[in-house]
This record gives C-alpha cells, sequence and structure tokens, in this order.
C-alpha cells in the first residue's frame, strides 16, 4: 500500500496539471507565504474522462473542505478534511455528472485554491467511406 501511494505521489510531482489553479485569498492583508505554506494541493485527471485525483498535503491542526460545484456554483459533493489528517489522496468518479465545467475547491478558514475541472465523455465518431455501388447496395 506504501509503494502504490509512493508511485502515486511521484505521478503526482511529474505530472501536468488538469488546469491552472487560482489561489484566492479571504484575508488579503496577512501574509501571502505562510498562507502558502499551510496546504498544497494537486488535481488531475485518471484513466478515463470522469475520473480525477486529488492529493492534499496539509498541516495538522488545520480544518479543509474539499468541495465539487457545477458551473452555476451549486454544491455536487462536500468532504471535510479532519485537523489531525495530514495527508489526502482521493480518487473521485465523476461519471453520474453531465459533461460540463465543474470546479473542485480545497478551502481552509483564510485559504481557497479552485481547480477547474471538465468532465467530456463524448464518443469518437467512426466514419465509414463507401463507394458509390457500395451505398447503392445498401439502400
Amino acid at each position: 500500500m506504501k509503494n502504490i501511494i509512493k508511485s502515486l505521489a511521484l505521478v503526482f510531482s511529474l505530472s501536468s496539471f488538469v488546469a491552472q489553479a487560482s489561489d484566492i485569498e479571504k484575508n488579503p492583508g496577512t501574509d501571502k507565504e505562510a498562507k502558502e505554506a499551510t496546504f498544497h494541493t494537486n488535481v488531475f485527471k485518471g484513466k478515463n474522462a470522469t475520473q480525477f485525483y486529488c492529493f492534499v498535503d496539509k498541516q495538522a491542526g488545520q480544518r479543509l473542505t474539499i468541495t465539487v460545484r457545477d458551473h452555476k456554483n451549486n454544491i455536487i459533493n462536500e468532504q471535510y478534511v479532519s485537523k489531525n489528517e495530514t495527508h489526502v489522496a482521493q480518487k473521485m468518479d465523476l461519471s453520474q455528472l453531465p459533461d460540463g465545467d465543474y470546479s473542485l475547491t480545497v478551502a481552509s478558514a483564510d485559504r481557497m485554491v479552485v481547480h477547474p475541472v471538465r468532465i467530456t465523455t463524448a464518443a469518437s465518431v467512426r466514419y465509414i467511406y463507401l463507394t458509390e455501388e457500395e451505398a447503392a447496395a445498401r439502400k
């Protein structure tokens, strides 16, 4: 199990982001560098177009909320991370949701990081080219 987590952490550190996350400060007057050290997040796409991985490293003693929202800012799923946990690795299967733009938000009392997520499950189209005789025979 530890080897799997270590390999996922390696993939996590080497992989590209699904999209750029935006960092929203709730208290802009405080030291930003101190806030950035409180928790770090990464979200990336899995094998399927509806599968995502969310990793969070945080300091003990801080509570976090992980929220999935639709494009109208409606909450679809919300999970709480206890203050005693320092690492969270979560696989999210969003296959029950329709195609579209969503956001995955990780928030503490003083900082919020938003990762845009796009679900696209459009089936591939297969084109078959027929000669005029083949098309006439199919009619």
